[in-house]
This record gives C-alpha cells, sequence and structure tokens, in this order.
C-alpha cells in the first residue's frame, strides 16, 4: 500500500515548531556581541563582560576586524517577553519602496510600511516598528588577511545594529557611501559611481569594531558598537570580495530574511533562531541543547599579520 493514497491528508500534520537545531560552531553566518555580563556559554566557556564573542568561534576578545560582504536596513515590530523576542511584523524592504510587512490588514491585504520613522508613529499598528542594520562579512586580521578555518574556508560574521546600536553603525556607512574614491569598474558612468558608493565602497577597506558606551534614556550605560576604516584593500582583492559577496548572498537572504524562513512560518515568529531572534547575550537558561557529544570551538588559523592574501582561501 503506497502512502499517496492517503495524500488528502497532507498539510493536516504536525510538523514541529522549532526547526532543527544547528549547533553556534556550524552556522554558516555567526553572531558578533559583547557580553552583559561574565557568563558560561555552551561550551563552558566563561564570556567575560564587556568582550566580544563571535558565537561558534572565538571568545573574549578586546575587537573585531572583518571585511563587509553585505548590509541590509530592515524594519522589524518586536515584543519582547521574559527575554525572548518575538517578531510581530517584518520586512526585508526588498525592491523599490513601497514596501510590504509580513503581517495582514483586516481585510486580508499585506500590510503596506510607512516609509518613514515619523510616517510609522501615526499608525497605531507601526508605531512600535524600528529599522534595524544587519551587517555581515568576513573575519580578518588588522591587514585584511582572512582568519580561515582549519579548511582553509573563510568565517562569515555579522553585527546587528538594533536600538541604541544603530547609530554608530548608520553613521559609519554613510560616511562610506560619502566618499568619492578611484573608481572600480569601467567604463565609468553615473550608474556605475552609484553601484560602487553603495555596494562597493564599504568592500574596500577593513572595518575594525571596538567597544564604547552610550547613555540610555533611563541613565543607563549601554555597550555600543564603534567603527573604523582599517587597512585599504588593493583593487584584485576588492574584486574577490565582490564575487565572493555575489557567491554568498543567497544564503545571506536565507539567514536573514526571517519573513521567508520555514522555522518563522511555522511558528508565527515565536521560535528562538540563535543569534537573530533572541537577546544578543543569551541566558544559560534559554540555551539551546545540543547534540549529544559538546561541539568544540571552531579552529581558526591567523594568516601573517605583515602579508595580505586571499591565495590560501577555499571560496
Amino acid at each position: 500500500m503506497s502512502f499517496e493514497e492517503y495524500q488528502d491528508l497532507q498539510g493536516t500534520g504536525f510538523q514541529g515548531g522549532s526547526g532543527e537545531k544547528i549547533a553556534p560552531e556550524d552556522e554558516f553566518f555567526h553572531s558578533v556581541y559583547i557580553s552583559g555580563k561574565t557568563r558560561k556559554n555552551h561550551l563552558n566557556i566563561e564570556e567575560k563582560i564587556e568582550h566580544f564573542q563571535i558565537r561558534g568561534v572565538e571568545y573574549n576578545l578586546s575587537e573585531v576586524n572583518m571585511i563587509i560582504t553585505h548590509t541590509k536596513e530592515i524594519l522589524a515590530k518586536i515584543e519582547n517577553e521574559r527575554g525572548r523576542d518575538t517578531i510581530i511584523c517584518f520586512s526585508f524592504k526588498e525592491g523599490t519602496p513601497p514596501w510590504k510587512g509580513s503581517s495582514k490588514l483586516a481585510n486580508g491585504e499585506i500590510r503596506t510600511c510607512p516609509m518613514t520613522s515619523a510616517e510609522r508613529a501615526t499608525v497605531d499598528f507601526c508605531n512600535a516598528c524600528r529599522s534595524q542594520l544587519l551587517v555581515a562579512g568576513i573575519y580578518c586580521n588588522k591587514n585584511g588577511s582572512p582568519i580561515l578555518t582549519d579548511d582553509k574556508k573563510p568565517i562569515f560574521i555579522f553585527i546587528r545594529g538594533k536600538g541604541m546600536k544603530y547609530s554608530n553603525i548608520s553613521e559609519y556607512l554613510n560616511n562610506l557611501y560619502n566618499e568619492d574614491l578611484p573608481p572600480i569598474f569601467e567604463p565609468v558612468t553615473e550608474q556605475s559611481k552609484m553601484f560602487e558608493k553603495s555596494v562597493v565602497n564599504q568592500k574596500r577597506y577593513v572595518t575594525n569594531i571596538t567597544r564604547t558606551t552610550a547613555t540610555s534614556s533611563y541613565n543607563n550605560e549601554v555597550n555600543i558598537f564603534a567603527m573604523k576604516k582599517g587597512a585599504e584593500l588593493p583593487k584584485d582583492a576588492v574584486l574577490k570580495i565582490l564575487k565572493l559577496s555575489k557567491d554568498t548572498v543567497g544564503k545571506f537572504n536565507e539567514k536573514f530574511d526571517w519573513s521567508k524562513s520555514k522555522q518563522a512560518q511555522t511558528t508565527g515568529y515565536g521560535a528562538k533562531t540563535d543569534g537573530i531572534l533572541t537577546t544578543e547575550t543569551p541566558s544559560p537558561e534559554t540555551e539551546t541543547p545540543l547534540p549529544e557529544t559538546p561541539a568544540k570551538q571552531q579552529e581558526v588559523t591567523p594568516e601573517d599579520e605583515k602579508t595580505f592574501s586571499f591565495d590560501d582561501i577555499q571560496f
């Protein structure tokens, strides 16, 4: 007897709401965050307060260097309950405006996002929606040499500009956009100039990330990212970064367009997604259970600090 005889029942079963659990070491994009308190992580490594952690890669760093591959501004209405973020409405801001959210109006139509924060403030449902900035890239040394795994693979990391972390990241990216740099592409056209400003300029330097603080409206000191330009990359390296960015844009969209993820669709965005939907420094009680044998910290191989090279990367 074939199961196809009962295909009419497709969609009436239970598929599980939490999705496949992925160990931090096995993620393609690794979350970078600043510890708000000293605590032990899933590997029993003590993450020290006010230090950078690259989840699943390295821990307790004073700074992080990366070459940007992808940036994206998104819109998200998020509610936090007991330290857990749940997305109520989300827009990946695809294409030209007006952008669409992931929630529906009472008449069943997909919600259209107001264009600005001022416009969102006038709509009851949208006034809690906020812009966030996602910045992903290759983990590297100060001179731009990628830090590789034992398999000679680049390590992709990301930061999220949410709340008070938004402003510094936005200012840094705007400053890069406004730089007038020698063109990479020829012939030079108005279209190529705009493309280079928005897509290429951010890939022409190492981005150095350190910790600073800002004071909240509640008079609390909050850890935020301080970003500045580091070493300028040679043209051939920039072209390789562009190719790598193109080759991995699908993975970036898959990771960060939460409206299209299977997990989001089946759970109303409420399920835990490592480094995304939960707080950036998860408490031990909310750690995702790992497989039977504990994962090991990912082995990384720093390249020679004095020489810049992409030659050893297995893309």
